[in-house]
């Protein structure tokens, strides 16, 4: 609502003076508006011709988005608090009806006085300042001290909690507003979670302010003395001493000299001529009765972040940068005093990391990347474990229908690993994902290899992954937004359609299946074998290549994608089938045929003729993500196999003290590390050469020819050291040699590895200068 638009309404002036309240506080019979002065998107002063005392209008907000739009919540406070004589505007009335001014509003007194901003405190003198926060901190006191029964709030004090209640709160505004990922408040989320404060006597359940700082407080004009608390939006029932952090929060924010809108004086105290920290703290608990001064700073730490997500909000509103920057700089600030509480070891892992010192070895992993591991760790051992086998077998069951329905269980896990931050944890962009390297995400994604469904858990599961992937790197923004947001929030499932059934899809200017163009799009015609996700209801959409152009001199460029919707009608899926008896229920496999099928053009994915070009980026980070979660399955077999030794007895010795065996895990082990080691050595390359680099396209095509093999093989010992029990569903040996069988053939077969790699090994060759040098070869060839 603009100030225009309160001028205009001639029912404003005619609403005032059938208010007794204004009447009386005015002193005159009929108010006679002469000015009307907006002083916030929301709130307008209210100056009359016959009475020197003025008026605040308080507004809803047209936008129901809009930080504390409360209304009646905040005139209710003001109201309650006016009748305890606590210092707040006397409030007037309150209209509801919107053909006054537009919108609901409620009026209260304008309160003369000193309202500064921090650029004005600067200016005061260093004594005054001290006297002004000494006053706020025992108003604060008061308001805290006011018991909840005065104000006709006392049956709600039974709440408990309220931290709890508070991060949740946090955590859902944070996701609600979310623009991009910010780790910083991710991990402080996750932090303020775990570290919930035992409850202190003076953190009482009262009204709270919210918002609490010196530039909401109106001071009299010539005395330290608070005449008025202003913008109580964001009031609520909660703890105390979050007032208290909001009041003190500007100590821990640094001070960027003009870089960020929001500045605090960490640092500069002395400079600024502020208060001294202790004294504020100390006269606000002498107020309270109290000689000792609580720890306060997991309250600063939620007030810090949640003055982050208010700006991030905005900045979701109005799409100005400086808003975006505002919250970064917010969130650091109280990631920065974590650290500081805890030594920089928010999570108790540098003892963990320091004792696997052999698996991080030398490899340039961060502090963040270390973290996410651990916890991934504990999520496994505590959340999915213990309940892995009662999904499996819903997994192992053979469809009824064509589509399938979500397992609850694993949906169940989602939520959770979400709530905690452990979620798409293999995108590098930081706008989407947690910006970790590849090299760091080989590392998670072999822990999570550990059960053969976290990956889907952590949202971090084909074909997902690859499709994700595409849309960010390809995608308009329309599709970002139809299509990327849900696979990014875990809201959908999606498949991708490539392999076709008639033909060897490994090359694929085979393809059969057409992209042809038309008038407003394109029409699909042909089917896809081997789909993987599309027979799971959950899969709205798919990516599906085909041939666009029948012009084979340049058939690098015949290829193109398209997304195509699962409701249409044209889209059938044939038939759903087993991999090796194993249906991997809910996703399965399919053959999927499109009957001209009619594609929007708004739904071309990238150029046309730019499929096999993106196929290429795309299934490069696949056939490595395919091989370190088999790495990790392995891993687990191993681990099993081991345990078994030691309880296992074979002709009067455990079979861990024999000696074949003890040969023969020596191999396995050695076997294992190779692989560890290329997948390692893949994901390094990819972030110091790039993905186009020849190198990088070796050391993956390395791992896609060796890892599923050698895996295949360790895994199969592993079951004949089990006997009989290793081949039933009783372990889970079985579901891993299925996957290492099927990555042999997936994302390209391992011959066509093999050959890529001749090809590249020659090339290193031609390349070597000591061929030429004389002795290279002791005998002339």
């Amino acid at each position: 609502m603009s100030i225009i638009s309160v001028q205009q309404k001639v029912n404003l002036t005619n609403y005032l003076n059938l208010q007794a309240t204004v009447s009386v506080f005015l002193g005159v019979n009929e108010s006679q508006i002469e000015e009307v002065q907006q002083l916030t998107t929301s709130k307008y002063k209210l100056i009359f011709k016959n009475s020197n005392k003025k008026i605040i209008l308080h507004t809803k907000s047209s936008n129901p988005q809009t930080i504390g739009n409360q209304l009646e919540k905040d005139y209710l406070i003001v109201q309650k608090l006016s009748a305890v004589n606590f210092p707040v505007p006397r409030s007037l009335f309150y209209c509801e009806d919107q053909s006054i001014i537009g919108v609901p509003f409620y009026a209260t007194e304008y309160v003369e006085g000193r309202l500064f901003t921090y650029n004005q405190l600067m200016c005061v003198s260093q004594r005054e300042k001290k006297l002004l926060y000494m006053e706020l901190a025992k108003t604060l006191a008061d308001l805290h001290s006011i018991n909840l029964n005065y104000l006709g709030l006392g049956k709600l004090e039974s709440q408990i909690s309220h931290y709890e209640t508070l991060n949740k709160k946090l955590y859902n505004l944070y996701k609600l507003h979310e623009t991009q990922i910010s780790t910083n408040v991710e991990d402080l989320l996750y932090w303020l979670q775990l570290n919930q404060p035992v409850k202190q006597e003076l953190d009482n359940f009262c009204l709270i302010h919210g918002n609490f700082s010196i530039q909401k407080v109106i001071f009299h004009a010539t005395e330290p003395k608070v005449l008025a608390i202003l913008d109580w939006q964001q009031a609520q029932l909660g703890n105390a001493l979050i007032d208290l952090a909001s009041l003190v929060s500007p100590y821990y924010i640094p001070y960027s000299n003009g870089q960020q809108q929001i500045d605090g004086w960490f640092g500069m105290e002395e400079i600024f001529g502020q208060p001294n920290l202790q004294e504020v703290l100390t006269a606000y608990f002498r107020a309270r009765s109290s000689e000792q001064i609580a720890d306060i700073r997991y309250q600063l730490i939620i007030s810090i972040l949640k003055q982050s997500i208010d700006q991030q909000i905005i900045y979701k509103q109005t799409k100005e940068v400086k808003y975006e920057q505002n919250s970064h700089f917010l969130s650091k600030a109280g990631y920065e005093l974590i650290l500081q509480m805890t030594e920089g070891d928010p999570f108790g892992i540098k003892m963990r990391a320091t004792n696997d010192g052999q698996l991080w070895s030398n490899w340039p992993i961060s502090e963040r990347c270390k973290s996410y591991y651990y916890r991934i760790k504990d999520f496994l051992r505590v959340e999915v474990f213990p309940i892995e086998k009662r999904i499996l077998d819903q997994v192992r069951q053979v469809p009824k229908s064509i589509r399938n329905k979500g397992i609850v269980e694993i949906e169940e896990l989602q939520r959770k690993a979400k709530s905690v931050g452990l979620w798409n944890l293999f995108i590098q962009d930081p706008m989407y994902g947690k910006g970790l390297t590849n090299l760091e995400y080989v590392f998670l994604s072999e822990l999570m290899g550990l059960s053969y469904l976290a990956h889907e858990i952590f949202n971090c599961f084909a074909p997902e992954t690859g499709n994700i992937k595409l849309l960010i790197g390809y995608g308009t923004q329309y599709q970002k937004e139809k299509y990327l947001k849900p696979l990014l929030e875990g809201e959908c499932k999606s498949f991708f359609a490539m392999s076709e059934k008639n033909v060897s899809s490994s090359d694929p200017n085979n393809f059969e299946c057409t992209i042809t163009p038309c008038k407003e799009g394109y029409i699909l015609n042909g089917s896809k074998y081997f789909v993987s996700s599309a027979p799971d209801e959950r899969a709205i959409f798919g990516i599906v290549m085909g041939k666009s152009s029948q012009d084979m001199n340049n058939p690098i460029e015949s290829q193109s994608m398209v997304i195509v919707d699962m409701n249409n009608a044209k889209v059938k899926i044939v038939r759903q089938f087993s991999s090796i008896c194993f249906y991997d229920l809910p996703h399965g496999y399919a053959e999927v045929e499109f009957d001209n099928v009619f594609i929007p053009k708004e739904n071309l994915l990238g150029q046309i003729g730019g499929a096999f070009k993106m196929a290429q980026g795309r299934l490069l980070g696949g056939r490595l993500h395919h091989c370190v979660r088999q790495i990790g399955l392995t891993k687990r077999c191993l681990d099993l196999m081991m345990t078994r030794s030691e309880k296992r007895i074979i002709f009067k010795e455990k079979l861990k003290d024999n000696s074949a065996f003890q040969e023969r895990l020596g191999d396995l082990e050695i076997a294992f590390q190779s692989c560890r080691l290329l997948s390692l050595n893949a994901g390094l390359l990819l972030d110091s050469a790039g993905s186009n680099h020849l190198h990088t396209f070796m050391a993956i095509s390395e791992c896609k020819a060796h890892i599923p093999k050698a895996c295949q093989y360790i895994i199969d010992q592993c079951i004949q050291a089990f006997g009989a029990e290793g081949v039933t569903e009783e372990q889970p040996l079985a579901i891993a040699f299925r996957f290492a069988r099927a990555i042999r053939f997936m994302d390209g077969p391992c011959e066509v590895h093999l050959r890529q790699i001749s090809r590249f090994a020659y090339g290193n060759h031609l390349f070597n200068d000591l061929n030429n040098a004389q002795g290279y070869g002791f005998a002339k060839l």
